[in-house]
């Protein structure tokens, strides 16, 4: 169990090319440290959901199946697609023979019949539906196999090194694999979309059609939404392989929490694990925000560009989570680049801040350019020359 606090205000210490900023927050009455968080999932964590920082950790980068908490990035892809144009809601889906066959959880998909996208992730989100996972992958990708190549080409650019993806439902099957600690941070990627978060907390569906003329009527796999405050997504799990799973989010008071239990021998102690987790979490912690989207953290050398210097700045919102009643001093520690060569695009990744607490770093987060620099011409540069010398 990790124990950190954080200060109440940001303060910047040096302004270049390395900004050092430190928060305070004075002591709060409460109990000193959170109880020990006892859950029955081998293979569990929470984390603070801008920063990634870990409040509790058990066997968190063992690799397990995931069962249908699979379908979390199934669905990241997809809404990925919606928000490119590449496709929308309303447009028909073929259904294939493979979709068809496709065995678990299902929406009775005929091979050959056609259902609006926004449907097929609907009886995903809320029904867990595989068939809909086989048609929604073919019809983005051209086959499945195609879909899961980029399913394990989004997990290794999120920096999912234990994850590898064999399907995009979920079913056991060799080489498919991932674990608490990677669903966490998945979990942290798609929080920021709305409408996945809108999709995963519907507590039913009675919209999508039954092939009769009917419709069927879907309840979230996920007994959890409405039960526990402020919890909004994500998705369970269950295989023979996998045991009971569930990836879970929360947000309270500004403080987002995310839970994965992996492996529970039952149904009801993956949720009676997540509510623990959640509880505790929310209980026993605090979050004091230590950077806004957009604060300045310093600067980089420019060559050849149109400005000399790029500003650098927070790429989202940072905050620390510590135990309510404990003060340790923590601190943002920009890590630039000394230069960059133009061009420069507005909003490029620059750096990172390490979140540092006790000299340990407990996160990191993004810093990215705040404005464009292009490449500047011969003449240009010239021109900048002459300009230094008539000055000196």
């Amino acid at each position: 169990m990790r124990r950190f606090a954080v200060l109440a205000s940001l303060l910047v210490l040096l302004a270049g090319t390395f900004v050092h900023a430190a928060a305070a927050a004075p002591a709060a009455s409460g109990p000193a440290a959170p109880p020990q968080i006892d859950v029955a999932a081998p293979s569990a964590v929470l984390v603070e959901a801008s920063t990634g920082q870990t409040i509790y950790a058990k066997n968190a980068q063992q690799e397990r199946p995931p069962a249908s908490m699979t379908k979390v990035m199934t669905l990241h892809l997809a809404l990925k697609a919606v928000a490119a144009h590449r496709v929308r809601l309303t447009d028909p889906v073929s259904i294939s023979e493979n979709a068809y066959r496709l065995g678990g959880s299902q929406i009775w998909l005929e091979p050959g019949e056609t259902i609006a996208f926004g449907q097929l992730l609907r009886a995903i989100a809320i029904g867990s539906a595989n068939d809909a996972c086989v048609a929604i992958a073919e019809h983005l990708a051209g086959s499945e196999a195609a879909f899961v190549a980029q399913m394990n080409a989004e997990a290794q650019r999120l920096g999912m090194k234990h994850t590898h993806y064999a399907n995009s439902h979920g079913l056991d099957a060799d080489g498919h694999y991932t674990t608490a600690a990677d669903l966490a941070t998945l979990a942290r990627v798609v929080v920021n979309d709305p409408g996945l978060l809108q999709l995963t907390s519907q507590r039913e569906d009675r919209t999508i059609r039954d092939g009769k003329g009917g419709h069927l009527w879907l309840v979230n796999t996920n007994r959890l939404i409405g039960k526990v405050p402020g919890l909004d997504g994500l998705k369970t799990g269950y295989t023979s392989r996998a045991g009971y799973c569930l990836t879970a989010t929360a947000e309270r008071q500004g403080l987002r929490l995310i839970a994965v239990a992996m492996g529970a021998p039952t149904s009801k102690q993956r949720f009676a694990d997540i509510s623990t987790l959640l509880q505790t979490g929310f209980s026993n912690y605090e979050a004091v925000l230590l950077a806004k989207a957009g604060q300045p953290l310093g600067s980089v050398n420019v060559l050849r560009g149109t400005a000399t210097r790029v500003p650098v700045v927070v790429g989202s919102d940072v905050r620390a989570v510590h135990p309510r009643g404990e003060q340790l001093t923590v601190k943002l520690q920009p890590q630039l680049p000394a230069q960059l060569r133009a061009p420069i695009r507005r909003g490029q990744a620059i750096g990172e801040a390490r979140v540092m607490a006790g000299g340990r770093q407990i996160a990191a987060v993004p810093l990215v350019a705040s404005a464009c620099v292009h490449e500047a011409t011969w003449i240009g540069i010239f021109t900048g020359m002459l300009r230094s010398v008539v000055r000196f």
